[in-house]
């Protein structure tokens, strides 16, 4: 007797445009908000200062403008670095939201398969979260290592973990499979900011982009994409 994970076309298709709708969403409506703070920081410098150039002032009133240049342009690069933040903040937890959704698909299609087939999980195994899923795809005969998407796909988790948790064992493993995220060059200078600020989210100190994400979101879909429809365990009588 032996058991199956059957990956109906539907329900695949479902989990990809799952997936699809989150890039969808993050491309088209959320990214485009911290499009160019450049220009934003810019816009707010202009609008500050027309205000207080416009502010009434009493009769034994007198203010140079000269005293309000500092403060203005202070005020323009604290909205510049606030929106960069937002930026850089924003991708990571778009790129957090990505892996946590594949994950809970498959978790999700693990335990409905399980019920169907009448196959019972030890719950102490079913509380250990992704190494449960991925044991229970090899126990089908379905190893993550050996599809094409799953060194993208192990990267994008160490990624989401050191976004998390900044500084241990996942980005020391990441620096080794992309060091580019931790170099940021400046006028030809190449530091660390990782090693700087020893955080991930209080500055921006992974070099992520856009492109990051879509080519995690494709490695995502490639793996849905590669499932054979059947998978079968071994015989278990």
């Amino acid at each position: 007797m032996r058991s199956q994970l059957y990956l109906w076309e539907p329900l695949r298709q479902q989990y990809i445009s799952d997936l699809a709708t989150i890039k969808d969403m993050f491309i088209e409506r959320i990214q485009p908000i911290f499009a160019n703070p450049e220009s934003e920081a810019e816009k707010y410098k202009d609008e500050l200062w027309e205000s207080i150039m416009n502010r009434p002032c009493a009769e034994d009133e007198w203010a140079d403008p000269g005293d309000y240049v500092d403060f203005v342009q202070d005020k323009a690069i604290e909205r510049y670095e606030m929106l960069s933040l937002m930026k850089y903040r924003n991708i990571g937890m778009w790129l957090s939201c990505l892996c946590q959704v594949w994950e809970q698909q498959l978790y999700s299609f693990i335990i409905h398969e399980a019920e169907h087939e009448g196959l019972k999980y030890n719950p102490a195994d079913t509380k250990r979260g992704f190494a449960f899923t991925k044991e229970a795809f090899e126990f089908h005969q379905q190893r993550f290592e050996d599809m094409p998407a799953w060194n993208k796909i192990k990267e994008l988790r160490l990624l989401v973990n050191v976004i998390k948790h900044a500084e241990g064992d996942s980005e020391e493993k990441l620096r080794k499979i992309r060091p580019d995220y931790f170099i940021q060059d400046i006028y030809g200078t190449e530091y660390d900011p990782m090693s700087l600020y020893h955080t991930t989210l209080l500055e921006p100190t992974l070099m992520i982009k856009e492109q990051d994400f879509i080519d995690y979101f494709n490695a995502l879909v490639q793996f849905w994409s590669d499932l054979p429809e059947r998978m079968y365990s071994h015989d278990i009588s």
